[in-house]
């Protein structure tokens, strides 16, 4: 289960968008697409229902962390399909917790370079091998360490440095849907079909 990778397409967006409670509140066409779950299947289920078994919580509790104490987070995923085939991700995550109108923590997927995906594939088994032979102190250390020799002082200044910098990975994350068509939807007032017209394709860019 889970130990045969798809690779999706640089050019696809895949968004999601959680309650205040973590909950799946909404994602688009592009996520269904990808993964074969439906709207129906993931709304109103924990994040970790598309989230692989083997993400280490060394990573996983940095970003909860960052997301609740940040406006903006960022993180690479390893995510699995209805199927049990999985595929890698690199994300922003939009905490909107506090905005009046339409509040919620959004998260906007794309497409990992291969390059980087190796690096992060041999980290990710480690941590979670460490975390359930040493415990999560002993993984925390090890990240540290593995960070610091790649002159790097957080997980996410990690990726910023692997996309030549955040202005970077910025513009790669919103070549097909912007913040504003992004925090625009709202779920309880527009169908699928609806929201995915609202972010309809556009010219698309590849960057690697």
């Amino acid at each position: 289960m889970f130990e045969i990778e798809k690779i999706i397409e640089p050019d696809i967006t895949l968004v999601c968008k959680l309650n205040n409670d973590g909950s799946i509140g909404f994602i688009n066409k592009a996520y269904t697409d990808i993964t074969g779950f439906s709207e129906k299947d993931l709304t109103g289920e924990s994040h970790e229902i598309i989230q692989h078994p083997k993400m280490p919580k060394t990573i996983l509790e940095q970003v909860w962390k960052n997301i609740h104490t940040n406006e903006k987070s960022y993180i690479i995923g390893k995510n699995i399909t209805k199927n049990g085939e999985y595929f890698w991700t690199v994300a922003d995550i939009t905490n909107r917790l506090g905005q009046s109108k339409n509040p919620g923590i959004f998260i906007r997927k794309k497409y990992l370079p291969s390059n980087i995906k190796d690096e992060i594939a041999k980290l990710y088994e480690i941590l979670y091998g460490i975390e359930n032979s040493g415990g999560m102190e002993i993984a925390e250390k090890y990240l540290k360490g593995w960070l610091e020799e790649r002159n790097s002082k957080s997980f996410e200044e990690y990726i910023f440095n692997q996309f030549g910098g955040e202005k970077n990975l910025k513009k790669y994350l919103t070549t097909e849907v912007n913040d504003k068509e992004l925090f625009s939807t709202d779920p309880s007032s527009m169908n699928i079909d609806e929201i995915m017209e609202f972010v309809k394709k556009k010219k698309r860019r590849r960057f690697w």
